[in-house]
């Protein structure tokens, strides 16, 4: 069979995402000529990875006018209108799904063997008629086959030759993608699709089945799911992944890798594949590895050292420290360990993320880094911050090589964090309340750094943040961090109130990696809690909750109580403030 392929992409990011490849190679067998058309603007090595995978014939690259339709309409107009008869068939589609799920040929053969049929695809939309609303019954446009019969007729190449660049969507959906089904049909022409819907109508309420019954489409084998679906019903997603992987061969790491990219990739059905998994190849040890860690308390230095000693692999280590004094005791102990390192005074202020960028030159020259800190929580008995560190510990140092081979051999993935620490598992200190104090500042660095992708920290319940900011990294992802320069007055003097830039910057880590188009993964807490206790603890009523111990005489005696009760409202009237003169210049 001589078909024709016109694919449409489009990319709000502008980048060629591995679905699409996949999907390509795929279709690829079916056709004699394809012609890629894409609405984004492509960098010029994603047009040579398809050219080198042979996945196209001609390419088109345009602006995002008239959608879909006026896409394929230049597609057509590329091959020439009057040779479109050449073809036994036409398909035209777009990227919006994934798949195929299945071998695409017998839905082929299927159709191009039934006479009845002129053109096809997966699913069609049930005619909806409403004082508000009035929608034809059609075959939905992100998969159309057309046969030759259909091809050869004036009404076919009137339509398309009549395809306007419309720059309102709902104008293409109202003249095309709703009107050319009854069109075609009201010529003599007859239709048919892989999901009739039309019979279903009264088994379900929503008549677009390929945003809100995802396994009704699964269990009547449509090759295709709609990118939509996942974000639109998330509570089904993590069904509709696990009922993909156990019915077809399709990887649903391109699923994943996708939605992260152009949605938030923090929604509750990515966070549990996003745990750090132990399938990739051993690390090479071939790359440059930077270990850093903040000395503030100088008696733990030991511990790290011992942990680090577990390391199986090559990599420099930097140790910064606040005082000269300290920098003496952290050489005679490294000088009794014969280890190597190099020590630097950053002074006290910015914990430890300021001395981290402090070290922006260094550390720009190696591939992979790791950042962490003597970690203690001295408001706290001493136990409870014990079992923050060995939980960090476990979670961030153990299995170091495991997270070096998860970057290497991921070249999307920039960053990895650990998971939650079950002290904030108990206690009832990370919730939607607490957190939106930090989202104007986490806006304000966001705008600083000038990033490219949009996002509002106000409109986030909570965040997928590096707790404790032991973090594994590539210099790249968070390169605009390093790059703000932050001046140690940006930070207040210890003891810290509440919210801070330090405390802003911990929470806005993953999103930065996310707008430098990269992703994460989360190193797994190995101890149990039944999610009860979080159930239990997130649902505490404001009016019941249970007192927290603060110890003031470990963060500042009176100055520090002062700041703890007073500086932490104070933040929260400069937001609304700063919220209300928002909203009166708009």
């Amino acid at each position: 069979m001589n078909r024709l392929l016109l694919y449409v992409h489009f990319n709000k990011n502008n980048k060629l995402s591995p679905h699409v490849i996949y999907q390509l190679e795929k279709m690829k067998p079916l056709f004699s000529r394809i012609v890629f058309i894409t609405n984004s603007m492509l960098k010029e090595q994603d047009k040579t990875t398809l050219q080198n995978k042979h996945l196209f014939d001609e390419f088109i690259q345009r602006e995002n006018k008239g959608y879909d339709f006026a896409a394929w309409h230049d597609g057509m107009e590329k091959i020439g209108m009057d040779r479109l008869s050449d073809y036994d068939s036409i398909t035209v589609m777009n990227d919006t799904c994934f798949g195929p799920l299945w071998d695409m040929e017998p839905y082929y053969k299927t159709y191009e063997d039934d006479d009845s049929v002129d053109f096809w695809g997966m699913t069609n939309h049930q005619a909806v008629k409403t004082r508000e609303v009035a929608i034809d019954e059609h075959l939905q446009s992100y998969f159309i086959s057309f046969k030759k019969r259909i091809i050869n007729s004036k009404v076919f190449k009137s339509f398309w030759n009549n395809v306007e660049s419309y720059t309102d969507v709902q104008n293409v959906i109202d003249n095309y993608e709703t009107k050319y089904t009854k069109l075609f049909t009201r010529a003599g022409f007859h239709y048919a699709s892989i999901l009739n819907t039309v019979p279903l109508s009264d088994d379900f309420f929503h008549s677009n089945f390929t945003i809100h019954y995802p396994h009704v489409l699964l269990d009547h084998k449509v090759p295709f799911v709609k990118i939509k679906t996942f974000d639109l019903t998330q509570h089904l997603s993590p069904y509709v992944l696990k009922e993909i992987e156990k019915i077809s061969d399709y990887p649903v790491e391109l699923i994943l890798s996708h939605m992260s990219d152009i949605s938030l990739p923090t929604p509750a059905y990515l966070l549990d594949r996003k745990v750090l998994k132990n399938d990739h190849k051993p690390y090479s040890n071939t790359k440059k590895v930077a270990v850093h860690l903040h000395t503030y308390y100088v008696d733990l230095l030991e511990t790290f050292l011992k942990q680090f000693e577990a390391f199986d692999f090559d990599y420099d280590l930097f140790l910064t420290t606040d005082s000269e004094t300290k920098k003496e005791a952290i050489n005679k102990i490294l000088s009794s360990k014969a280890v190597n390192a190099t020590v630097l005074v950053t002074g006290n202020r910015g914990r430890d993320v300021l001395p981290m960028f402090k070290l922006k030159e260094t550390l720009s020259h190696y591939d992979y880094i790791g950042h962490f800190h003597t970690k203690k929580s001295p408001e706290y008995p001493y136990w409870v911050g014990d079992s923050w560190r060995e939980e960090l510990f476990q979670m961030m140092l153990k299995p170091a090589e495991s997270i070096l081979s998860t970057l290497e051999n991921n070249d999307n993935c920039g960053l990895v964090i650990a998971d939650i620490p079950s002290f904030f598992r108990y206690t009832k200190i990370v919730d939607p309340w607490n957190e939106n104090k930090f989202a104007s500042d986490m806006n304000d660095l966001w705008e600083r750094m000038k990033l490219d992708r949009q996002i509002d920290f106000d409109k986030l319940n909570n965040f997928i943040m590096s707790y404790g900011t032991f973090i594994w990294f590539k210099y790249d992802a968070l390169k605009p961090l390093f790059d703000l320069n932050i001046t140690d007055e940006e930070v207040p003097k210890e003891p810290l109130p509440q919210h801070t830039i330090l405390h802003s910057i911990e929470r806005i880590l993953m999103y930065l990696a996310w707008a430098r188009g990269y992703d994460y993964r989360i190193s797994k807490n190995d101890i149990y809690i039944t999610p009860f206790v979080d159930n239990t603890v997130l649902n505490i009523r404001p009016d019941t909750l249970p007192n927290t111990y603060v110890n003031f005489d470990n963060i500042g005696g009176i100055k520090g109580a002062f700041k703890y009760i007073f500086l932490g409202p104070a933040s929260a009237m400069k937001y609304i403030l700063k919220r209300l003169v928002k909203k009166i210049k708009s």
